[in-house]
């Protein structure tokens, strides 16, 4: 479930001190990456800044009432001191959420012709709408998926701002959206109500309460952090902003007679989504057609893996071998034994673990520690000699049960 302490060094050795303070830092964080994916789907939309807000609401109450550690503590309280303001109105959001109802904000949307200016970065040339406040549309635009309007809403800014071809690179029509919350006069400035920005707030907040507390345990612990949770955005960027470049690349890619891709945030995860599950299709057929056929050759893999260094197993032309033998060694080992855990003595449980100590030996290769490496390593070869030990004391007996 929790990833992010295999993501560096930094959140290893964190999470080996406090795993509960790595968890509730990657909740956070995967809640606030949800909202940016959802930005342009109002219902997730909605959803995931509820659940942010409960999920930044517990980790800071966590952080001040019951912290595993007094350094988070002090971390957490002074950041709030120095942010009380922000602070305020994402205390009262949470409540609101957690006790009364859920906070659903009012949009704005803002349509014309879009300049990129890089891959996270657009500038508005020309356009129609209002971005400092939200507005009322009628029922067919209202809370509505950002894709499902697009056309709808364009068509009066394709025939006056852009040529059929789109002639002009890295020029084209696009939707910004932006989502407010009306907040009331007890949390608003000098006491009256206030329209803020909730994706700005809830997002902004987060992303530099972690980086603050990662920075915190960094110093504690004199070590380096080199990632940051937050990233300046410019006022339409690849999260607020969908563009027609966004729903059809193609037709941009013979336009602009260059190869072409979804910018947009959620967009490029939905590609990536639908990729991966192509992959892993394509994967799994090209594991299958490379299966060890005998248990000669299933011996001879394993003995390769145990000789061969960490370095030259992970290179380009062998990690692609080594991946499919570990990952699929369940196949393997059923192709070149047709009676499975039966016809030897090598019980299935040494397989799984062959398994997971072959991920394990790659995921400690990227972190590039050498000591972790040569660690993982033993273990790997210990277990391949567990195994080819157990299969050389298989009988003739056993292999006409197995058959």
């Amino acid at each position: 479930m929790f990833q992010l302490q295999r993501s560096s060094l930094f959140f290893e050795q964190m999470d080996q001190e406090h795993s509960s303070i790595v968890q509730n830092i990657e909740i956070v964080f995967e809640n606030s990456k949800a909202l940016d994916i959802s930005f342009h789907s109002p219902k997730h939309f909605i959803l995931h800044l509820n659940n942010l807000l409960r999920s930044l609401g517990f980790f800071v109450e966590f952080s001040k009432k019951n912290p595993p550690a007094q350094w988070l503590k002090e971390s957490v309280t002074s950041f709030i001191s120095e942010n009380q303001e922000r602070f305020n109105k994402l205390l009262w959001l949470r409540n609101a959420s957690s006790h009364q109802k859920l906070i659903i904000p009012e949009e704005s949307l803002v349509t014309g012709l879009f300049r990129i200016k890089s891959s996270t970065e657009y500038k508005l040339k020309i356009g129609i709408g209002d971005h400092d406040k939200p507005a009322k549309y009628i029922t067919e635009i209202a809370l509505k998926d950002t894709s499902e309007i697009f056309h709808e809403m364009l068509a009066l800014s394709s025939l006056m701002y852009m040529d059929l071809e789109h002639s002009a690179l890295s020029e084209c029509l696009g939707i910004t959206r932006k989502w407010y919350f009306n907040l009331p006069s007890k949390v608003g400035k000098n006491n009256e109500p206030e329209m803020t920005d909730v994706y700005e707030l809830a997002s902004g907040f987060s992303a530099a309460l972690l980086d603050h507390v990662c920075h915190s345990y960094a110093s504690l612990r004199n070590i380096k952090f080199d990632f940051s949770f937050h990233m300046d955005l410019s006022e339409h960027n690849y999260i607020n902003t969908l563009l027609e470049i966004d729903l059809y690349p193609r037709l941009f890619t013979k336009w602009w007679e260059e190869e072409c891709s979804p910018l947009n945030a959620g967009v490029r995860y939905e590609y990536a989504l639908g990729e991966r599950n192509f992959v892993t299709d394509d994967l799994h057929e090209w594991a299958y057609s490379k299966l060890t056929t005998t248990p000669d050759l299933y011996v001879e893999q394993l003995t390769r893996i145990r000789s061969n260094s960490t370095e030259s197993l992970f290179t380009e032309e062998t990690i692609g071998e080594y991946f499919g033998f570990v990952t699929f060694n369940h196949w393997h080992f059923k192709r070149s034994f047709p009676g499975g855990p039966f016809s030897t003595a090598v019980k299935p449980i040494e397989i799984i673990k062959f398994q997971r100590l072959g991920n394990a030996l790659f995921e400690e290769y990227k972190k590039k520690k050498k000591c972790a490496i040569i660690e993982a390593k033993e273990k790997l070869n210990h277990q391949i000699d567990q195994i080819t030990g157990l299969i050389k004391k298989t009988t003739p007996k056993n292999n006409r049960a197995g058959k």
